[in-house]
This record gives structure tokens, sequence and C-alpha cells, in this order.
């Protein structure tokens, strides 16, 4: 078992620890929430969340940088061939208001970790979708997918729909695609929550685009500061207008592959009204 995460509540929710690697190859865990959603997936020899999580992902490894892995279409740097770690995922949930919550997009969605754990562990979030635009690294998260029996895997897309209740169909979609390539779909997602753990090296109108897709309310978690980039094409181009989001949360840090005890500082974002 691992130590109680910050942001978690009294012993009544403790469940079982997954751990995930860190970098320099050791381990790092949370207290993963306790419910049942895990026994869903009809996972022979798999009693717990827990058990679940290892079974899908403690041998895929993340891809190691290198010069064929920089860059993705000018999308994606070596660095963020690491993952935010459990007890960040659930730091970040917190923040985020992952409670009221019914849909979620994690942009960047490497090998599928975060997204995953997020479907075992909040049952109310009833969409999740996780898009990555790396092959290699989307290779790494069909093969991990593979395992669950109820998985439909393709080339580019995943899905696991659980539906063990009438009228409380719940769905966990990953897809190979660059996320400003599909608009459309990320204004029918209407996320509450997006996770963007990506580099911005998109042309500023496709960002502008995407940005203006999200619903007010949606809260925002990225790697880079939304704000400043805005502000610079703000100077190049006026009629974008005003900034949309508002931050919060200034200053947290969330533990992530590499930096596991410091924790990156992710920056939080509401979209105005």
């Amino acid at each position: 078992r691992g130590k109680k995460a910050d942001g978690q509540g009294g012993e009544d929710n403790m469940g079982l620890c997954w751990c995930s690697q860190v970098d320099d190859g050791t381990k790092r865990g949370v207290v993963m929430p306790a419910n049942d959603i895990h026994l869903n997936l009809e996972i022979k020899g798999c009693g717990t969340a827990e058990d679940v999580m290892r079974y899908v992902f403690d041998d895929i490894e993340m891809p190691k940088p290198g010069k064929s892995h920089m860059r993705v279409n000018g999308v994606c740097t070596s660095l963020l061939y690491g993952e935010i770690l459990p007890e960040g995922i659930v730091k970040a949930m917190d923040l985020l208001g992952a409670e009221n919550a019914t849909s979620l997009l994690d942009v960047g969605s490497g090998r599928g970790t975060l997204a995953f754990f997020t479907f075992l562990c909040y049952p109310q979030i009833t969409q999740i979708t996780g898009v990555e635009i790396s092959e290699a690294r989307f290779n790494l998260c069909t093969k991990a997918m593979k395992r669950i029996p109820c998985a439909e895997v393709s080339k580019n897309h995943v899905d696991i729909t659980l539906a063990p209740e009438p009228e409380k169909t719940r769905r966990l979609s990953f897809f190979k695609q660059n996320v400003m390539k599909m608009l459309d779909h990320v204004r029918k997602l209407s996320p509450d929550i997006v996770i963007f753990d990506v580099e911005i090296n998109f042309g500023s109108d496709e960002l502008i685009g995407f940005l203006k897709a999200l619903k007010p309310g949606c809260r925002v978690l990225s790697y880079e500061d939304l704000g400043a980039w805005w502000s610079k094409s703000l100077s190049a181009n006026a009629s974008i207008g005003p900034f949309p989001f508002a931050q919060f949360g200034i200053g947290n840090t969330y533990a992530t592959s590499w930096a596991p005890n410091s924790g990156y500082k992710f920056m939080a974002w509401r979209k105005k009204s």
C-alpha cells in the first residue's frame, strides 16, 4: 500500500496504491480511490484497480528520446516523453474539479496512463478521450489497451465502452491524430477538463481555434503558459481578441516522471463566460 495522497478524503476513500516508473527507474505511487469499475473490465486475476493498472502498464516503458523522436510534425519534444505521475494526477483532478466533470480530453496522451487512471478512479467522468500524434507513443497505448478484453483496437483508434447499468454508459477513447485537425470532435465532446501536456509548436491560428472551441467553464491544465503565448499572438494579430481564460491554482506543482520530487509547475486555466 502507498501513502495517502494530498487532496484525498478520509480512510473510507482509500484504496490500493499503483506505482509508475520515473526517469531514474524508481517507482512512485498513489492511493487509488476504492470503487468497482475495474471489475467491469473482466480481466482475469485482477481483483483490484491496482491489479488492473499493473497488468496493463507495468512492462510498457515510455520511449526514450532520440534523434528520431525529438519532434513529430513539429509538435513535441523529448522532454514530453515523460508523464504526470499518479500522485500528480490526483492533485490535478482535485484542483480541476473532477467531481463536477463528465468529459475529459487528454492532449498528448502518450501510452494512456493518465486517461486510463482517470477512467478507473473517477466514475462521474463518463467520456474520457486521449489524443496522441506520435505513432511510437500511440503504439504503446494500443499495446496496453489490447490487454483489456472489451477494448476495440484499430491502427489509429482505441475504444472501451462500459455499460454496467442502463443509461450509465462510460467510454474511454484514444485517437492517433493532431488534435488541431479534429476541432469538430472537440466541440462535440464539450470537455469539462483538458490536460494539455504538450509543447506549443502549433500554428497560431490552429491553437487559437482550439482554445476558442472549448466551452465556457472548461478547465485546462497546460504544460506551457497559454496566457503568455496568447499575448504574443495578440501583438501580431489584434483581431483574435483578449485571452479568454483566467488562471487559478497559481504556483501548484505536480509530480512527473522527470520531476518526481519537486514537481513541474503546470498552469491551470478556466474559460471565461
